[in-house]
């Protein structure tokens, strides 16, 4: 690994896991209101599951950034699509990453996974392009308030779908493995969101229909 490379990733490693203040904490995307969701909802046993994944994901890919270590693949994926997307900023920082997992996960069924394992596996559904671009998010050094996972229903297409979430410039970004552009969470008028997933846990929209 270069050392400029390196430089940058203890940099970021050391604050991926710092939390914004209350005060900096966005309202979720799509201009809702959310509400916790049942303990006993089957997602929300998903999430708690899978969120532990993604936890300790960050903690080998810190492990391995801090010692050194590039002998493991995804780890280094990972860490080349953030070091490219930070020579850009802003909006042009979040499409350089929507399009770099766009392309580099295959559209096939797949269950959840945790995001290093989505990109090991390079396939999967909805979900690995959100939960890979969700990590990916956070190693740039996008604050935990600031990144959601949403569940979303399609009223033109008519299927459930998941997209990631990212607060910028005082607006909600959709990072989509359906398009490569970037579009405003108020853009996507085609979406109807029903859940949040983030490191706080699981919420649904109280507009949307829930059936568990």
């Amino acid at each position: 690994m270069r050392v400029a490379a390196f430089v940058t990733a203890v940099a970021i490693v050391f604050s991926f896991a710092v939390p914004a203040s209350a005060d900096d904490r966005q309202n979720d995307p799509f201009g809702d209101h959310t509400i916790e969701l049942n303990k006993e909802a089957s997602l929300f046993g998903i999430w708690e599951s899978l969120r532990d994944q993604v936890l300790l994901d960050r903690a080998h890919f810190r492990s391995s950034i801090k010692s050194g270590n590039t002998n493991c693949a995804s780890v280094v994926t990972l860490l080349k699509i953030v070091e490219e997307a930070r020579q850009y900023q802003g909006k042009a920082l979040l499409g350089h990453l929507n399009r770099s997992i766009n392309l580099m996960i295959k559209a096939a069924p797949g269950n959840w996974t945790g995001p290093l394992e989505a990109i090991t596996m390079r396939n999967g559904d909805c979900k690995s392009y959100s939960i890979a671009k969700y990590a990916a998010a956070r190693v740039a050094g996008f604050s935990p308030d600031h990144v959601r996972l949403v569940i979303v229903h399609d009223r033109r297409h008519h299927f459930d779908h998941m997209v990631a979430a990212v607060y910028q410039n005082r607006e909600w970004l959709i990072l989509d493995n359906l398009t490569n552009l970037l579009l405003r969470d108020s853009e996507k008028r085609d979406y109807e969101p029903t859940a949040i997933l983030d490191y706080k846990g699981v919420r649904r929209y109280a507009s949307a229909f829930w059936i568990d």
